[in-house]
Formats: structure tokens, C-alpha cells, sequence
């Protein structure tokens, strides 16, 4: 029955089987196809039009308005206030705003006035009045430059973003490298779980005919069939962690179809970052990691909205001043040639001041932009904490796993040594089929090491790469 069902198995994994991907591939398909990297760039992208719509104030703009009225309302006096009142009422401006908070109208108005009043000796009126009108604040919107506050705000606010999707771009690239270097792994142990099998039978083979001879007792005999039963488990379990590393990849690499097809190469491992890239020390390291920057710049966010809050509150104190050149007739023609003499002049000037009584709503605001610097503060500090642990970490898996990989080199060359020696016995008949059982068995095992070595001292070159932002970049 197992043997029925080591057929299916192998039967499973026998299917079309697309090129082999490379591990640059793999990382290059992930980073194009990562929501997250992809909701991070939008983001990005999003906050980066922020400061162009503060500039955006900026833009002149141009208004025109046209009124007309008829009044016949009944009167009380209707020989001093006339019997009816027929006004209609036109302007065109120009406005602008600045960065400081100024505010400039031009407007050309004009009014025209039928009123049948015994008083009024030009009926009908029209006037025409070109001004310009003038507003200055000295405290809210200009006093400490709000607007570079806002403008420094959505700079760090696009900064945290893009150091966001360099996180995500890392992120998903060492998901794919890790799951890559898997299925290579896997189909690694698969070929030895192979050779385990063939060795195997070709052992039983060898026992059985020195039975026939009667040079083999019945032990041996069961000990070589035991072998074989084993090393088809070992296969069975090998396959199966061959699937699951596909459906990983798979994912890693949002595939959509069968994930059957893909197949990792088995050659020398290449694509990752140089040795001589990653950083040299701690303090390094840590001035790469995208999620530490990530967190600095979203302090210093917070920072400028506090500014922004305590500006934003103070008291409205402004100045106000216009000029105004006036024209009068009985058309708009002569009101508007009235007014080109520049002889009738209309200056005016002042100033205003509003406070808010009990100042509540201000130190509210200022108070809860005080709590999220805070807040950014020290989520900033943590996130350099967790940063600086995983980096050791990471560094010290390095280092483990690249002494372990060469003790499992000189072991697996030691077994090696050992097997050829013990078949050379077994041969000769000094050696028994249990022993050469065992010598087989501890050199699939070292072979078996040394391929997960190799595969962990690769795991945390990613994970150094990832921490120092050398994966996935732009």
C-alpha cells in the first residue's frame, strides 16, 4: 500500500514544469506584485500632492458677479424716498493670496440706480469705482511663518511614506527570497531523498544475493528492507515539504494558477546582497532601516503640527486699507470716463482684533498636538529599539549560521570518507549490512545538514539585507 501510494505521490509532483526562476526573478516578481507596496506607493504618491496644494493658494483668481433689483414696496414717504426703486449691480476682481497670510482685491464696480425721488436731481445714476483693497494678518497665518510649518509638515509626511514603501518593497522581497530559498532546499533534499532510495534497493539487492549463497543471515536481510522502508518515508516526508514550499512561493509571488510548475534552481545561490554592502556597525544600520525612518519622520511630523496648532490659535489681529477711485453720471459711459480723471479718491484704513474669551478650544488643540508628538516620540524610540534588537540578532544568525555551515561541510566530507570505506569492507565481507545501513543513513543526514545550512546562512544574509534596506530597492 505505501509503495501504491509513494507512486501517487511521485506522480503528483511529475507535472510540466515551467523554467527555472531565478531568485532575482522571484524577488523582482514580488515587489511588482505586493498590495502592500503597492497601497505604499499610492500613499506616497498622495501625500506628495499635499505641498503643491498649499502653494496652490497662491493662484490669482477671477470673479464676476451681476445683480439686478426691483423694489415697489409701498413707502411712507414716497416723495422723499421715491415710488419705486430699480438697481442692478456688476463686478469684476482679481484676488490673490500669499503665503503670509495677505490678501489683494482689484475690483472694478458699477451701479446703476432709477429712484423717481423729488430730491434726487440725477436720476437715473450710475457709478463706477475702481479699488483696491488690501488685507494683512500680523498674528494668525503670519506670525512664526505658518506656512513653512505646513509645508515642512508635508514634506516629513512624504518622507514617512516613502520610507513605508521601502519597508513594504523589502518586506515582500524577503518573504519571496525566504520561500525561494525553500524550494530550492526542498527539491535539494528531494534528489538526495532519491539517492537514499536507490541505495537502498541496491543494497537489498546485494543482501538477497549473498542470501541465495547463504553469506547472508536473515537479519540482514530484514535490516536491508527496513532500510529501504525507511529512506521511502524519508522521500515521502521530503515530497511532501516540496509542495508546501511551492505553495508558499506561490504565494509569496501571488501566483494565481497551479503553483505545481515552479521550480527553484539548485545552482550556486546568487542575487542576494554583497557582503560588503551591508553596513559596518550598528549606528549604520540603523540610519538604513526604513521603518526606523519611517518613525523618525513621523516624530518630526508631529513636531511641525504642534508648531501648526500653537500658530494656528493665536489671536486674530489684522490691518486693513484700501483706495478707491470713484466716477459719477447718469450712464455708465460718463461714470466710467468720471472715474478715469482720477479726481475723486476714496482712502480708508483699520485694524481688528478677535480673542476668544476662556481659551478653551485653543489650549483643547494645542494640547492634543502636544499628546500625539508625544505619542510619535516615543513610537519612534521604540521602534529604534526593536530595530536595533533584530539587528543584532540578525548578525549574530549570520555569523552562527556561516560557522555551522562550515562544520557541516567538513562533516559531510568525513561521512563521505566513512561510506566509501565501509562499502569497500562490505564488499571484502568485514563489514556487516547494519553497519553499512548505518554508514548510509549519517551521510544522508550530513548531506541533509549541510544543505539546511546553507539555506539558513542565505536566510539571514535576506534578513541582514531587509533590516539595512538593500532588498526590493527603487
Amino acid at each position: 500500500m505505501r509503495r501504491l501510494w509513494l507512486a501517487a505521490a511521485i506522480g503528483l509532483t511529475c507535472v510540466p514544469a515551467r523554467a527555472e526562476l531565478s531568485l532575482e526573478e522571484a524577488l523582482r516578481l514580488a515587489v511588482e506584485r505586493s498590495p502592500r507596496a503597492q497601497a505604499a506607493r499610492v500613499r506616497r504618491d498622495d501625500l506628495a500632492l499635499e505641498e503643491p496644494l498649499l502653494l496652490s493658494n497662491q493662484d490669482p483668481r477671477l470673479g464676476a458677479s451681476y445683480g439686478a433689483r426691483n423694489d415697489r414696496a409701498p413707502r411712507a414717504a414716497p416723495t422723499f424716498e421715491g415710488s419705486r426703486l430699480q438697481a442692478e449691480r456688476w463686478e469684476t476682481s482679481l484676488s490673490q493670496r500669499t503665503l503670509l497670510g495677505s490678501e489683494a482685491k482689484l475690483a472694478w464696480t458699477n451701479e446703476r440706480i432709477t429712484n423717481p425721488s423729488l430730491f434726487r436731481l440725477l436720476d437715473p445714476s450710475a457709478s463706477s469705482r475702481l479699488s483696491l483693497e488690501l488685507r494683512q494678518n500680523l498674528l494668525r497665518y503670519f506670525w512664526g511663518r505658518p506656512d513653512v510649518a505646513r509645508r515642512t509638515r508635508a514634506r516629513r509626511a512624504v518622507d514617512a511614506a516613502a520610507a513605508d514603501l521601502r519597508s513594504a518593497r523589502a518586506s515582500a522581497a524577503a518573504q519571496a527570497a525566504g520561500a525561494w530559498l525553500e524550494l530550492r532546499a526542498a527539491r535539494i533534499l528531494v534528489a538526495l531523498r532519491e539517492g537514499g532510495v536507490r541505495d537502498a534497493r541496491r543494497l537489498q539487492a546485494r543482501t538477497e544475493e549473498k542470501g541465495r549463497y547463504g553469506t547472508a543471515e536473515d537479519s540482514e536481510l530484514l535490516q536491508a528492507r527496513a532500510s529501504l522502508e525507511a529512506a521511502e518515508t524519508e522521500l515521502l516526508l521530503a515530497q511532501s515539504g516540496l509542495r508546501r514550499a511551492r505553495h508558499a512561493l506561490a504565494a509569496a509571488l501571488r501566483e494565481e494558477g497551479s503553483p505545481e510548475g515552479l521550480v527553484a534552481s539548485t545552482g550556486p545561490i546568487s542575487g542576494l546582497p554583497a557582503e560588503w554592502s551591508l553596513p559596518k556597525d550598528e549606528a549604520e544600520a540603523l540610519a538604513k532601516d526604513a521603518a526606523v525612518e519611517a518613525a523618525r519622520r513621523r516624530a518630526e511630523q508631529a513636531s511641525w503640527e504642534l508648531r501648526i496648532a500653537r500658530l494656528d490659535t493665536l489671536p486674530e489681529l489684522s490691518v486693513d486699507a484700501s483706495y478707491t477711485f470713484a466716477g459719477l453720471d447718469s450712464r455708465y459711459r460718463g461714470a466710467f470716463n468720471d472715474m478715469g480723471t482720477w479726481r475723486h479718491p476714496v482712502a480708508s484704513a483699520g485694524a481688528s482684533l478677535v480673542l476668544p474669551i476662556g481659551w478653551w478650544k485653543e489650549r483643547l488643540t494645542r494640547r492634543q498636538a502636544e499628546l500625539r508628538r508625544q505619542g510619535a516620540e516615543a513610537e519612534a524610540g521604540l521602534t529604534e529599539s526593536e530595530a536595533r534588537r533584530a539587528w543584532r540578532d540578525a548578525r549574530e544568525n549570520l555569523d552562527l549560521a556561516r560557522r555551522r555551515l562550515g562544520a557541516a561541510r567538513t562533516l559531510s566530507a568525513l561521512e563521505a570518507k566513512k561510506l566509501a570505506a565501509g562499502e569497500a569492507d562490505f564488499r571484502r565481507g568485514r563489514a556487516t549490512t547494519d553497519l553499512l545501513v548505518r554508514f548510509q543513513q549519517d551521510k544522508r543526514r550530513a548531506e541533509a545538514e549541510l544543505v539546511r545550512a546553507e539555506t539558513d546562512e542565505a536566510l539571514a544574509l535576506v534578513e541582514l539585507s531587509r533590516l539595512a534596506g538593500l532588498l526590493g530597492a527603487e
